[in-house]
């Protein structure tokens, strides 16, 4: 890591987390995305108005946010998801992975007669880099009179996305005043960007919403930008090179761990799983700041070495490995 020493025993200003066994039903509260990818490996990016071969395909669940519960529930951890589901064969599709794995789905909301939302994810066969194009019908907009305070704080902390905007916000507050932690995984800043950011406490942005958010494609300018936000952590996730972080007025910068890239889809979601979990089990170990993101950015590079979502999350033992090899 690149800084001074004294930056490696920084500890990270934020509540100090509900221990495992507290009253808490879970440990993870996940509002946010749920979605079916349909991964198309491609040699390269198709041409307009042209026919291409695909050198595979998969269909998968994923969404960022049920796609962090599922590693973290695969970690040992208890999670619960709310969230909206459509009612077809997708939404079924997306419901029984999340239930199969775990994950308590008793607060999600089934919209009768709306699709479930889905991607089309364009993998790079040579890069492993994608593109994604996602549709979500807006009637699986949650409003935030549809939450109940209950479930949104049943957990030690709080993981949002922040695409339903009001209702995250109030999410938000709510954990808040509970005295729970909240962490964000935004990667367009919309509307109400900065009121959300407000009551986040650990907020990790992709690269382009950090750049949008800033209007610098600088990430050291961005993240000074971020740091005035009002959340204990910020950060931004910048693919292969790692994560830029910034806490208690100091700058972290973990670089990205060498893997051979196969498929970069969910490479943030479990990013954003590896800093909870790090979060979480860091006070009892004695972690600080730097150990939590190089443990997620390990977590995050080992992400990217199969195809999917889901179904490349790495286990903790990969992960440790990893660690101990550099």
């Amino acid at each position: 890591m690149d800084g001074l020493e004294e930056e490696r025993v920084t500890r990270m200003p934020l509540p100090k987390p509900l221990p495992p066994g507290s009253p808490s039903a879970v440990d993870v509260v996940g509002f946010g995305l749920n979605a079916v990818d349909h991964i198309c490996r491609v040699s390269r990016f198709p041409s307009f108005d042209s026919k291409m071969h695909l050198d595979g395909y998969a269909c998968e669940p994923g969404g960022q946010v049920a796609t962090a519960l599922v590693a973290l529930r695969r970690w040992g951890l208890r999670t619960a998801y709310l969230g909206a589901f459509g009612d077809d064969a997708l939404a079924e599709r997306s419901r029984t992975a999340l239930a199969a794995e775990g994950v308590d789905i008793d607060g999600g909301l089934v919209r009768a007669g709306v699709p479930n939302q889905l991607a089309v994810i364009l993998v790079d066969r040579r890069s492993g880099e994608r593109t994604v194009l996602w549709y979500r019908d807006p009637a699986l907009a949650i409003r935030p009179e549809e939450l109940a305070r209950a479930r949104v704080c049943a957990g030690r902390v709080l993981h949002l996305d922040g695409y339903d905007r009001e209702a995250a916000i109030t999410a938000a507050g709510w954990a808040r005043e509970a005295g729970i932690a909240t962490v964000l995984d935004l990667d367009s800043p919309g509307r109400d960007a900065e009121r959300l950011l407000a009551v986040t406490d650990i907020a990790v942005v992709s690269r382009e919403c950090a750049e949008q958010l800033s209007g610098s494609t600088d990430p050291a300018v961005a993240l000074e930008g971020l740091a005035g936000s009002g959340s204990a952590l910020v950060g931004i996730s910048l693919g292969r090179d790692g994560v830029i972080a910034r806490s208690d007025g100091r700058t972290f910068h973990v670089r990205g761990f060498p893997v051979l890239p196969v498929d970069t889809t969910g490479a943030g979601d479990v990013l954003h799983a590896g800093i909870i979990y790090g979060y979480l089990y860091g006070y009892l170990a004695g972690m600080n700041v730097e150990e939590m993101l190089r443990f997620a950015s390990a977590a995050a590079a080992l992400q990217c070495t199969r195809l999917g979502a889901q179904p490349a999350i790495p286990t903790l033992a990969q992960i440790r490995q990893l660690l101990e090899g550099t």
